[in-house]
C-alpha cells in the first residue's frame, strides 16, 4: 500500500499523518460501525476531519490489503503477548472488551 498524505507508514505500521494514531485504530472503528464524529470523539488528538476522513478513504480503496495488514499486525501481537505476563495480556484484553461494549 502506498501511503498518501493523510497516512504515513512508520516502521511497519500505518498511522494517521501527523499523529501517533494507528491506521489500525480506525479500521477496528469502522468495522464496528462507528461514524467520523464517533472516531473524532475517541481520538481528541486527532483535529483534522480531514485527515480521518482521508485514512477513510486509503482504507476502502485498500480493502483486501487492510485486511491482510490487520491479520498480520494480530499475529504479530500474539507473539509478542507470549513474551507478557498473563496479568498484563488479561488487562489488555479487558479494556479492548469495555472499548467494544462502550460502541456498542
Amino acid at each position: 500500500m502506498t501511503p498518501n498524505q493523510s497516512v504515513e507508514l512508520r516502521g511497519q505500521s500505518y498511522y494517521l499523518a501527523g499523529t501517533r494514531i494507528s491506521l489500525d485504530s480506525v479500521a477496528y472503528a469502522l468495522r464496528r460501525g462507528e461514524t467520523v464524529d464517533d472516531i473524532l470523539a475517541d481520538f481528541p488528538a486527532l483535529s483534522s476531519r480531514e485527515t480521518l476522513k482521508g485514512s477513510i478513504a486509503f482504507i476502502e480503496s485498500n480493502q483486501a490489503e487492510i485486511d491482510s495488514y490487520l491479520a498480520n499486525n494480530e499475529k504479530r501481537w500474539k507473539e509478542k503477548c507470549k513474551l507478557n505476563s498473563p496479568e498484563l495480556i488479561e488487562r489488555a484484553r479487558m479494556y479492548r472488551a469495555a472499548r467494544e461494549l462502550k460502541t456498542a
